[in-house]
């Protein structure tokens, strides 16, 4: 029998210590010390924040650039994404520009059914709807001018990809070789099929960071644009509240050092704290609104299209985003109409349900009508799962929307 005398303490912390809070003096030893790691949405970010945020979220990053490290697979990443980041910018505008269009005729029509009732002289109503058509022309040729400034394809014009050039240089890491390559793939599926962190489209960068904690045998600090369970451990409401254990215990077994992660936004704040005025604090609002933006913009462009379903019947919802969700709502007191565009941050289903039923009684009004909007078919037990709690769910098919059985008895797939 093995003598339990010879087994090392162990205290309430060992294997446990993602659930440590981080402090000041951990933030200071890390920007001080630590490795700091940028992942792909965090770079990407630039594109969406202010040119004034984007120069002092640089600023903050060139004060600690020998702390600084990119996965290659990252870089990999960034290419591979950079185009359809900036494409986003359009196709966001586009359905704008089309939402502004179908706002404009629906506020002419409620001119004319005005006017006929008021008597108006014809060309006091011509001059009205004159109006009307001059301000959402100019609204519209705003936004497209906006669109063709930021999107600047051509690398050699690009200024985030001039200003990450001299940042990054000397701090990228080596691509994995061919056959080491192969080996992270299958362990990725591998890990994947056990549900283990942090996901299968991530492991490469996460391999990749293990391999240098070691050679460094520093603590390292994730910044990372992503708040989903890959990497972070959340709270059942969604929120961020550290690292996954799993990669925290692994990364401890190692290189012997502890994992941080970090938001952008967040990095920004304590650089202000730790670094001195690198920043302003108005940027560390910019790029939380950046990222936002960024997480929810496919759900923007399901929204737009959905607005549709409001405009079918006479209404022009306002628009409300938050973390992985956008709300859609049109309607008075006692008659509102409401439409969540979800991308729930849990995989899996019950937790999914949980979170989406939440957000919905969150927002709850008396006698309002809600619907929950998903960007492709939910899975059977998150359909069971709403449809227990009676509420109703729809999803895109093609140009059409499809629907649980509660959407059409309320009359949401009735267009």
């Amino acid at each position: 029998m093995a003598d339990e005398s010879s087994a090392e303490p162990r205290g309430i912390l060992d294997g446990f210590g993602a659930y440590r809070t981080a402090r000041a003096d951990h933030h200071r030893d890390l920007f001080a010390r630590g490795t700091v790691v940028l992942d792909t949405d965090t770079l990407l970010s630039l594109y969406r924040c202010t040119p004034r945020s984007r120069v002092d979220f640089l600023r903050a990053l060139q004060r600690i650039r020998d702390r600084l490290w990119v996965p290659h697979q990252v870089l990999a990443e960034f290419w591979r994404r950079r185009e359809a980041a900036l494409s986003e910018v359009e196709q966001v505008s586009a359905r704008s520009a089309e939402v502004l269009r179908r706002a404009e005729e629906q506020a002419v029509r409620g001119l004319l059914a005005w006017s006929d009732r008021a008597s108006l002289a014809p060309d006091e109503l011509s001059a009205l709807e004159r109006v009307l058509r001059d301000a959402h022309e100019h609204v519209a040729a705003r936004l497209t001018e906006a669109t063709r400034r930021e999107a600047v394809v051509d690398t050699e014009e690009d200024q985030v990809v001039a200003d990450l050039d001299g940042l990054l240089y000397g701090r990228v890491g080596d691509p994995l070789p061919p056959d080491e390559q192969r080996a992270a793939l299958a362990e990725a599926a591998e890990r994947e099929s056990r549900r283990f962190p942090p996901g299968e489209g991530d492991y490469l960068v996460w391999r990749q960071v293990l391999a240098e904690a070691a050679r460094r045998g520093r603590d390292v600090l994730l910044v990372t644009g992503e708040v989903a369970e890959g990497w972070w451990r959340l709270d059942e409401h969604g929120n961020a509240r550290g690292p996954r254990p799993e990669l925290y215990e692994e990364l401890r077994a190692v290189a012997g050092v502890r994992l941080f992660t970090m938001r952008p936004d967040t990095f920004l704040r304590h650089a202000h704290e730790l670094l001195g005025p690198t920043a302003r604090k108005e940027s560390a609002d910019d790029v939380e609104r950046a990222l936002r933006q960024a997480n929810t913009s496919a759900l923007q462009v399901l929204a737009f299209n959905f607005v549709e379903v409001f405009l079918a019947r006479d209404l022009m919802p306002d628009y409300h985003t938050g973390d992985g969700h956008v709300v859609l709502r049109a309607g008075d007191a006692g008659d509102r109409r409401r439409a969540f565009l979800v991308d729930p941050p849990f995989a899996e289903p019950g937790a999914a349900v949980k979170w989406v039923a939440r957000l919905v009684r969150a927002h709850a009004e008396p006698a309002g009508d809600d619907v929950v909007v998903f960007s492709d078919r939910p899975g059977d037990r998150v359909l069971d799962g709403l449809a227990n709690l009676g509420i109703p769910v729809m999803w895109p098919v093609g140009e059409d929307w499809a629907g649980s059985e509660p959407a059409g008895e309320r009359g949401w797939l009735t267009v």
